[in-house]
């Protein structure tokens, strides 16, 4: 089954894990699927000897994110095989290599659009290319230099520039995988840092321009960012990064419904001003 136990002991260790306490007493359900979360997480974990061993690493760390997520059984097999399909798995093992914390923000954004997307009732295939689509948002920052990446001051407008071009190499790098639903995928890759309001790139999309998938990265991509420790600042509470998000749709640029459920499933609420 596994050529590398060490992997197996640590798959095995993050899916038996106690996962954090449900925040919602509405999410009953999903507690109710951990356990055979962690049967399906081994089973697909004991077909990926064929894998390199840096592969299977990353392959591993994904389906223990997709378990300790919100996401259902059914979400958590139609994510990976959408990401095996397209042959994604390479990639972000690339990305893990390149810069290790740009991967666990994916992973950790990943998490984050699961609780939103549950909380809209977002439909299973959707939710799966959702989740697919939140880890591999930034795969375009594999073509920035990690020095750039890793700079502990703001940016020039130059070095920003740079970065604001993520999106569109991202889009371009896996806009030739035929796979069902990966237009989805290539939706939120291409799209996440754009605005309601126009003010977002590459493209400057405003309202109904943008799909709510896009919309729902966007919230976590955020949200998640905000509560990572940064090299130019320490990460935030939940509370703080929960008010920056409330003040941002407020202005125009996140989709209030948005989030309203990320709110609701982690319990946070604006306090009255």
């Amino acid at each position: 089954m596994f050529n590398d136990m060490s992997s197996a002991e640590r798959l095995s260790h993050h899916v038996s894990g106690q996962a954090r306490p449900d925040v919602d007493a509405s999410s009953a359900d999903h507690a109710e699927t951990s356990a055979g979360k962690r049967l399906v997480a081994l089973e697909i974990a004991s077909t990926l000897s064929g894998m390199t061993f840096p592969e299977r690493r990353t392959a591993l760390l994904i389906l223990s994110g997709l378990v300790r997520s919100e996401c259902d059984i059914c979400t958590l097999k139609a994510t990976f095989n959408e990401l095996m399909a397209a042959k994604a798995i390479p990639l972000l093992t690339a990305l893990r290599h390149h810069c290790a914390c740009t991967f666990r923000h994916a992973l950790h954004t990943m998490k984050v659009v699961t609780i939103i997307a549950r909380r809209l009732g977002i439909e299973r295939q959707e939710h799966a290319s959702i989740c697919a689509g939140a880890l591999l948002h930034d795969i375009g920052k594999l073509s920035i230099p990690i020095g750039l990446l890793r700079l502990a001051r703001k940016l020039k407008p130059a070095e920003m520039e740079k970065i604001r071009q993520h999106p569109e190499i991202g889009y371009e790098a896996i806009s030739d995988r035929r796979v069902f639903g990966w237009n989805a995928v290539l939706d939120i890759v291409r799209h996440h840092h754009e605005r309601l309001d126009g003010t977002g790139y590459p493209l400057g999309l405003m309202g109904n321009q943008i799909s709510l998938r896009a919309r729902c990265v966007s919230v976590a991509d955020m949200f998640s960012a905000l509560t990572e420790n940064r090299p130019y600042r320490a990460a935030l509470t939940a509370e703080n990064a929960f008010r920056i998000l409330s003040d941002t749709a407020e202005a125009g640029k996140l989709d209030h419904q948005v989030v309203g459920a990320l709110g609701s499933g982690l319990g946070l609420a604006v306090a009255p001003s």
